[in-house]
């Protein structure tokens, strides 16, 4: 278990973490969603131990990673700007990296870079963005890490890469057990991929949900009744949200989707139907019913 306890920190004096709390399982694949700025980077730099907060902790079993070399050698970050030696191929990157942490094997380098278009004996200067954040990519996955930490590792990527690198990532998750904490601003870019979203905003992780239940309570129902109903007649649903549009009307509710639908059943509606909602969706109603607004958060 990753325990985040009560973290608090600042940068510049300013504080940008403040009391932040969060339990992430090993083996999970976590999500971080939060606008630019929110902290999303200075979080992850918490949790791999490069920044000593100000107040709180880090533990992974039990052990805080702060100053822990031994624990560190087991965590693999992707920073959002990734660094290499310009005049360095990757392949002679991969062999310096090899040098420094003891994890990283070049036998694994050679496996993982064998999926990835890259031509590893070119050197990385002339490398595009996207090119950079693959070699940054395999060269973590290269260390056979118990703790991948991914800053908007999918910014540059096109489609088939981006697919590509969840393929990878999902691959060492089944293999090896690892766990991923993967930062974006963009919800859509890893919703096919997490088991679990925490969004980060005003300095606190102010929304965490595992992605099967929030999927499996959270549903949408359009239904028309003959004649008007009473104010109370949807007394005994828990509903998020409600909006009329003529004798229709829609409502997104939370709870068991079938124990719901019977009870929208038992008012005798002319159409019921279900209607989908995308992992999006399903946060931009449970945002506002926080009292957020979704699209000031995430922009």
């Amino acid at each position: 278990m990753i325990s985040i306890k009560n973290v608090t920190h600042t940068y510049e004096k300013e504080t940008v973490l403040e009391n932040l709390c969060s339990e992430i399982k090993l083996g999970s694949i976590y999500g971080l969603i939060g606008s630019n700025g929110a902290g999303k980077s200075t979080l992850l730099n918490v949790i791999d131990g490069i920044f000593k907060p100000l107040s709180g902790e880090v533990l992974i079993d039990g052990i805080n990673t702060y100053e822990n070399p031994v624990l560190k050698d087991k965590i693999a970050y992707v920073p959002d700007d990734p660094f290499f030696f310009n005049s360095y191929s990757m392949d002679e990157m991969a062999k310096y990296l090899n040098q420094v942490f003891e994890s990283f094997t070049m036998e694994k380098y050679k496996e993982i870079k064998a999926h990835f278009p890259l031509e590893s004996s070119k050197k990385m200067n002339t490398f595009s963005k996207g090119m950079k954040r693959q070699a940054a990519i395999i060269f973590a996955l290269s260390q056979s890490p118990k703790l991948l930490l991914c800053d908007e590792c999918f910014d540059g990527l096109d489609p088939v890469i981006k697919q590509l690198v969840k393929r990878n990532i999902i691959a060492e998750v089944e293999k090896n057990n690892m766990t991923v904490i993967i930062s974006s601003h963009n919800l859509r870019e890893i919703e096919n991929l997490c088991d679990v979203i925490g969004i980060l905003h005003n300095k606190q992780i102010i929304l965490e949900r595992s992605i099967d239940d929030i999927k499996e309570v959270v549903n949408k129902f359009q239904v028309a009744f003959e004649n008007p109903l009473p104010d109370d007649a949807f007394s005994e649903i828990d509903i998020i949200s409600k909006q009329s549009k003529g004798s229709v009307t829609e409502l997104v509710t939370r709870g068991n989707k079938d124990l719901v639908k019977a009870k929208l059943n038992d008012l005798k509606p002319v159409i019921l139907d279900t209607l989908p909602l995308s992992l999006e969706d399903i946060f931009i109603y449970e945002m506002e019913a926080n009292g957020y607004d979704f699209s000031k958060i995430l922009v």
